[in-house]
């Protein structure tokens, strides 16, 4: 596969030594030469890095991920004076939906724009590989690039002239768009996932963009998660939680919004001192428990705060052991956790299985179903009903049980009018029992379609936050995703000068805090690029084919 590829560009040391420059030698080592080696190759290595930043957005339709960009690109161009570079996915759908015998969305308006959108976008996908629309925006990024032309090396190679440049990716829709840029462009492409609740989406949609009522339940739906298209439909659910910020723009003005994502381009650029706020220093604590989680199924991790922000409470998804708590690594030689306990498999799973075959050999003895060859077929429609979706055969307490659970134990005040912050939102029966401990808040980062909270107990569980009052609000966490905390909080950067007064942060020379090599992605680029076209020649000659046969 590509990303394959793209990941054993391996270069043997034979096939360069040849083209280093002769203050490098190659052979054992002297002290006087691993000296000059390194004070000569530290600036030689930053002069091959570059400025340059691949910003992509996601978020569900009605979100605002182009007020976003819009915003992203208005900061680093007054304050950090970089170029703008634009791309929308929904422009390249019209512009080569041609090859999939549609028509452009250019002069559509409303709902049916939308739906054609995501129709085009879909048989994109599915004909040309899912991470196509993609791989069009890497084209466009590298013929940008190619129009400032290239630098030679000491060793004489050519890669691209470092640019103070931003690139705005307006917006991914499936997991296979993310990957793919990740593996083009590694540290110097960070994503933004946008959120806001579904009554302002709705409302901007009918208000803003014109769309008709009875449509905007439909559109939501397919936006979100398409399941049935077997990976080339949209699923912002599937993307969404791989973001590297999470940004809340459900505010009236924009000035809060602008205030988030000041501090968070801050953040990428090394701004002397930002710390993590209670939110996401308490959400890193609940994702480093989810770490320790050995459930076959996902991994999930809990944190419990009390209303003054202290965490009172950690838990993760894992099986319970005799005396208190659950199994750990620590438990050598008494660890009966399912992938080391009996079958060495995952029981809720081994229990719907036998509980399918349940079913239809029941059907068939009561001649509900004459034909005993069809049991087959009946497990597998069983599969596409809610019984796939049960969860109560798992021997595992959920995290944010173990978390209720060990504030209990431990006897400890604050759970009324606490916080509990989840990597995945809670299921239906962790929520009952959120909701009868007292916890006021839940913020969490991955949706879980499983769960029918909000079903179930709407009565006292409420997505808006305007219901604090009556209800615990369940709301999408906003901050820093954890899983970067260390990358961009504990950098190791100079706080002060020699003086000991803070270090001068001039915004407009400021370098991104991660520095990427000029050799590296220019490659992939065209692994990329040469791919992709590919899949568009076999797909035309596959039409030719068939046009001939017929």
């Amino acid at each position: 596969m590509l990303q394959q590829g793209i990941r054993k560009m391996h270069i043997p040391i034979k096939a360069v030594s040849a083209g280093l420059p002769a203050d490098v030698q190659i052979g054992p080592p002297t002290p006087a030469t691993m000296a000059s080696t390194a004070n000569n190759a530290i600036p030689k290595l930053k002069d091959r890095t570059t400025e340059e930043l691949i910003i992509a957005l996601v978020g569900p339709v009605g979100s605002g991920c182009t007020t976003v960009g819009n915003q992203i690109g208005e900061i680093l161009e007054h304050s950090y004076g970089y170029a703008i570079e634009k791309y929308k996915l929904s422009e390249l759908i019209s512009d080569y939906a041609h090859l999939v015998h549609e028509k452009s969305a250019a002069t559509m308006t409303g709902a049916a724009r939308v739906k054609h959108l995501q129709k085009v976008g879909d048989s994109l996908r599915q004909s040309f590989g899912h991470g196509y629309l993609a791989a069009k925006a890497i084209e466009k990024i590298a013929e940008i690039r190619d129009k400032f032309g290239t630098q030679k090396t000491a060793e004489g190679n050519e890669v691209p002239v470092s640019q103070r440049r931003i690139h705005i990716i307006d917006s991914l829709k499936n997991p296979e768009e993310l990957k793919l840029l990740r593996d083009t462009y590694g540290q110097m492409f960070w994503v933004f996932g946008v959120f806001a609740p579904e009554a302002v989406r709705k409302d901007r949609l009918q208000h803003v963009q014109g769309l008709e009522p009875d449509k905007l339940n439909e559109i939501i739906k397919t936006d979100y998660d398409e399941a049935e298209k077997r990976g080339h439909g949209q699923s912002v659910r599937d993307v969404f939680h791989e973001a590297d910020f999470f940004v809340r723009n459900d505010q009236s003005t924009e000035i809060d919004l602008k205030n988030s994502l000041n501090r968070y381009i801050d953040i990428l650029f090394g701004y002397p001192i930002h710390t993590p706020t209670t939110d996401e220093s308490s959400m890193y604590a609940a994702h480093a428990e989810a770490a320790k989680s050995a459930c076959m199924s996902r991994q999930v991790g809990a944190a419990i705060t009390d209303s003054s922000g202290h965490v009172i409470g950690l838990g993760r998804n894992d099986v319970p052991r005799f005396g208190g708590g659950l199994y750990s690594e620590e438990n050598e030689g008494n660890d009966h956790r399912c992938f080391k306990w009996s079958g060495h498999c995952c029981h809720n799973d081994r229990k719907k299985e036998k509980l399918y075959d349940q079913i239809a050999r029941k059907l068939i003895e009561r001649n509900l179903v004459v034909d005993p060859a069809l049991k087959d077929a009946i497990i597998s429609a069983l599969k596409e009903t809610d019984v796939k979706q049960l969860i109560e055969y798992s021997r595992a307490v959920h995290a944010e049980m173990d978390a209720i659970v060990s504030v209990a134990r431990a006897n400890k005040p604050g759970l009324l009018g606490g916080t509990l912050y989840a990597t995945t939102f809670p299921c239906h029966s962790c929520a009952r029992h959120i909701v009868a401990s007292g916890i006021a808040k839940v913020l969490y980062i991955e949706p879980y379609p499983k769960s029918l909270a909000l079903d179930l107990h709407r009565d006292a569980v409420s997505e808006d936050s305007k219901d604090a009052a009556e209800k615990v609000v369940f709301l999408q966490y906003s901050g820093v995703a954890p899983k970067n905390m260390l990358a961009l909080f504990n950098a190791k950067l100079t706080r002060k000068d020699a003086s000991g007064k803070l270090r001068s942060f001039d915004r407009r020379t400021a370098s991104p805090l991660v520095a990427v090599s000029l050799d590296d992605f220019p490659t992939h680029e065209k692994y990329v690029i040469a791919e992709y076209a590919q899949h568009e020649r076999d797909a035309t000659s596959g039409e030719q084919a068939a046009l001939f046969e017929a």
